[in-house]
């Protein structure tokens, strides 16, 4: 219990504790809390809504709450007691601010952190750059567990990035840090996007798993998309950009746009083939209400042993996104600011 007052912590504060290989084990954390049932077991397990809309004449705000208990913060800690983490994102998106003199985001959040004991505010954490790398570290869990688990020879893997905006880039960064790949291609509809975050990527290589890698820019979708073992689409099309015959037989796509719908960006020919799991049901129900696929499971079955990986074929990572994710990622951050104010 503590008597301290609140604090906040800004989006620039939060970089610099930035920690790929913490971050997706706090995802882990999230994904096994959803999928798991037992509170009286060794595995974390969680509270959480399908989130909530309110909208206004000018845009819409999201209501995020959740907790989760029995989760370990740090992986780099063996002999850390599990916590219990109680927080609720707040999002707001309108989409004329970019319009705006000065522009502004179009979305903004905030994730606020409660003491788990006394409901008292504890911190309340900017999430624009948390919801950035919570989103690519979930693909990359998911990508971990429905992909790599299946594929024997790894050595010339080949990743897209459909959509190079502040979701794309993350990704990209996220994957360069956490897994190999022999080639990152990059597509966006504004070309001169995706010259800017080549440029940044390759700045970025040397310090990476990925010295080698080679990155190039494409015209098309269906170029991009050829020879990729793994892609991300990160756009907010209405309309599909990939169909199955830009795709190789057995290819792993992580879906995570946004426009008028969740699943908006694979065509109907990929979702009559392939195997779709996803971050957690009560949202799915909800946001992928009008997804016509073989919805597998949850990311979180996968790590419990509960759900089977595919052998091969086409595997689909719906990512929603979800308040235990913030809730986790939160807490690390949150923690990591507290060890840098004590050094």
């Amino acid at each position: 219990m503590t008597t301290e007052q609140p604090v906040f912590i800004s989006e620039n504060e939060l970089k610099q504790f930035t920690d790929w290989k913490e971050i997706l084990h706090a995802l882990e954390q999230a994904f096994l809390a959803v999928s798991n049932t037992d509170k009286s077991g060794s595995h974390p397990y969680s509270s959480q809504p399908a989130r909530t809309f309110v909208h206004t004449e000018g845009g819409v705000l999201l209501c995020m709450p959740g907790f989760v208990g029995n989760h370990i913060v740090f992986k780099s800690d063996k002999t850390s007691t599990p916590s219990s983490t109680l927080a609720c994102k707040l999002i707001t998106s309108f989409g004329d601010n970019p319009k705006r003199d000065p522009p502004l985001p179009d979305i903004n959040g905030n994730i606020f952190l409660f003491d788990n004991i006394t409901g008292k505010l504890q911190a309340t954490l900017e999430a624009n750059y948390i919801t950035g790398l919570r989103t690519a570290a979930a693909s990359i869990v998911a990508t971990e567990q429905l992909f790599f688990s299946r594929v024997v020879d790894k050595s010339n893997l080949v990743l897209g990035i459909i959509g190079t905006g502040t979701q794309g880039e993350l990704h990209a960064i996220g994957f360069l840090n956490t897994q190999k790949f022999a080639k990152i291609k990059l597509w966006n509809r504004t070309r001169s996007r995706s010259e800017r975050l080549m440029a940044k990527l390759s700045d970025l290589v040397p310090s990476t798993l990925n010295a080698e890698v080679v990155i190039s820019i494409h015209g098309s979708v269906e170029e991009c998309c050829k020879d990729c073992d793994v892609i991300v689409t990160a756009t907010s099309t209405s309309t599909p950009l990939i169909f199955r015959s830009f795709l190789k037989p057995d290819v792993h796509i992580n879906a995570i746009g946004a426009g008028r719908s969740h699943h908006a960006e694979l065509a109907q020919d990929i979702y009559d083939q392939c195997s779709v799991f996803i971050d957690y049901k009560t949202g799915a129900k909800v946001e992928l209400a009008n997804l016509k696929s073989n919805i597998v499971g949850e990311i979180g079955e996968i790590l419990l042993g509960t759900k089977s990986v595919p052998a091969n074929g086409i595997s689909v990572f719906q990512s929603i996104g979800m308040a235990t994710e913030d809730v986790t990622v939160g807490r690390l951050f949150y923690e990591k600011y507290k060890q840098a104010r004590s050094d």
